[in-house]
């Protein structure tokens, strides 16, 4: 009987990290007109992709870089900036085709500043990292008529397609007094959550909202969470996705009575992710014919598979003294300028993040005057996470949220704040594929009325039936207390019958 083979087509999608590239911008403000500027307190940035086009072998990134400053004038009163430019960049790379589906993600590596007379100068560093699909598909052995098959059930993924919404979300605070000035205004977010219940897919997470103002000459801070839950429109079920957010556009009104003001934030978040659907099949791995030399070709498949996204969090906090005679009279705001998740690892059973939280700490000494520090904050996290395993490759993003602090004697500060992680698992999968199958000479047949093998300790159950021809199902027939995995003391008595 000849052997007929059934053939299936499956989708070996994945995701892939291109080679980055680093852009420096520069910008000067100038504070003549606002008269001078004696020290730099608070410099925050972000940067967000506006545009992406794939074309053949090149990535054309558009983007715009946001800035915020405050700083003490000549007069050491509190003053701010704000500042916003375009970009454009091209990434080249012979492995781009034009449509190709392409992410890039953008973060600040770097920001340096320095004062020159009556400007500021400053210096950004940002880091664009595209991350593509590549788009492949292999053919398994579904079934095999004629032969004796073995079979293993194996996962792939198809891509389903990009997404890229915005959400809108808002908050409200009632400050209760008239609010003379908005030093800062700064809004970040997270993904929280990924789930694929009933077959929608959807996100959640939160925004992080700084607010410093000043009232009746008196600077204080509020800091907002905002939570958001976004169902994307694609559908369907087995699916994955690594999602990101990033703070399209945030603004603040001012509403309420002249000295009871409310302060309204608009938040425009924009999501975008790879979206993956898994494929479970089972497939043949190995063969053989009772009656004829078979021909076996195999390969090897790889890919990244898509996992899932993990959330983390962990309270850090430190202490900091003031370098100079000052005594701290009162501390006025606390600002977050900068996250930087530095290393992301996978190990068995947990995942380890270290970075460094860079803060500003804006206090009044006891002369009544104005003054700022800066306090780094690094931390090395370890948290336990079921079911990880070194070789997941991880990526991911960190926020800070409920920044507190306090005083301790006269010239110490205590910070604490929470480190939140969103983290993203890819695994690498090598799965073996027969490619080809060849009936070749016809299997001498052993005529013996009685055999006994005896097998090697480590030999399948499997491997036994290929080397007597016969099927797993007889074999066990006749030795029912046999296992799957031979201990090497076994004799195994096959019967076959005379004809």
């Amino acid at each position: 009987m000849a052997i007929n083979t059934i053939f299936k087509t499956v989708n070996t999608d994945y995701e892939r990290t291109m080679d980055g590239k680093q852009i420096v911008t520069q910008c000067n403000f100038d504070t003549q007109s606002r008269g001078g500027v004696s020290k730099l307190c608070v410099l925050t940035g972000d940067v967000q992709i506006t545009k992406v086009q794939t074309l053949s072998k090149q990535i054309k990134i558009s983007g715009r870089l946001a800035l915020k400053l405050v700083y003490l004038d000549g007069e050491k009163k509190l003053n701010n900036f704000d500042y916003i430019s375009d970009f454009a960049e091209d990434i080249n790379d012979d492995q781009i085709v034009a449509e190709m589906p392409c992410i890039v993600k953008a973060d600040i590596v770097d920001i340096q500043s320095a004062i020159a007379g009556n400007e500021i100068k400053v210096q950004t560093v940002i880091e664009l990292v595209p991350n593509i699909v590549e788009i492949a598909t292999s053919e398994i052995i579904e079934e095999a008529e004629g032969a004796l098959t073995l079979k293993e059930e194996q996962s792939y993924q198809k891509y389903i397609g990009m997404v890229e919404e915005e959400c809108e979300i808002s908050e409200e605070y009632a400050c209760g007094v008239k609010v003379e000035d908005i030093l800062l205004y700064d809004t970040k977010a997270i993904v929280c959550e990924v789930n694929n219940d009933d077959g929608k897919l959807c996100v959640s997470g939160k925004a992080e909202i700084t607010l410093v103002y000043k009232a009746e000459g008196i600077v204080s801070t509020k800091n907002m969470s905002l939570p958001f839950m976004h169902e994307l429109k694609v559908k369907g079920e087995n699916l994955n996705a690594c999602i990101s957010v990033k703070v399209k556009e945030s603004k603040l009104v001012i509403e309420g009575d002249e000295n009871d003001n409310i302060l309204k934030s608009y938040v425009t978040l924009c999501i975008r992710g790879f979206v993956m659907q898994r494929e479970c099949v089972n497939a043949v791995v190995d063969l053989y014919s009772p009656s004829h030399e078979l021909e076996i070709s195999k390969n090897k498949v790889c890919f990244m598979r898509q996992g899932c996204m993990r959330r983390f969090e962990e309270r850090i906090s430190g202490s900091v003294a003031v370098d100079d005679d000052d005594s701290i009279e009162s501390i006025l705001s606390t600002v977050v300028t900068q996250n930087s998740l530095s290393n992301l690892v996978a190990m068995d059973g947990e995942v380890l993040a270290e970075g460094v939280v860079n803060t500003s700490v804006i206090y009044l000494n006891d002369k009544g005057e104005n003054k700022c520090m800066q306090v780094e904050l690094p931390y090395s996290l370890q948290f336990a996470c079921e079911g990880m395993q070194e070789d997941v490759k991880l990526s991911g993003m960190a926020l800070v949220s409920d920044c507190a602090y306090k005083k301790k004697r006269d010239r110490e500060v205590e910070i604490s704040l929470t480190v939140e992680l969103s983290v993203c698992t890819k695994q690498e999968v090598e799965q073996c594929i027969i490619s080809k199958v060849e009936e070749g000479e016809e299997c001498e047949h052993n005529h013996n009325a009685v055999s006994i093998y005896l097998p090697d300790k480590g030999e399948t159950i499997w491997q036994v039936a290929k080397t007597l021809g016969m099927s797993i199902e007889s074999i066990k027939e006749q030795n029912p207390d046999i296992a799957n995995e031979m201990q090497g003391d076994e004799r195994i008595v096959i019967y076959r019958e005379i004809v």
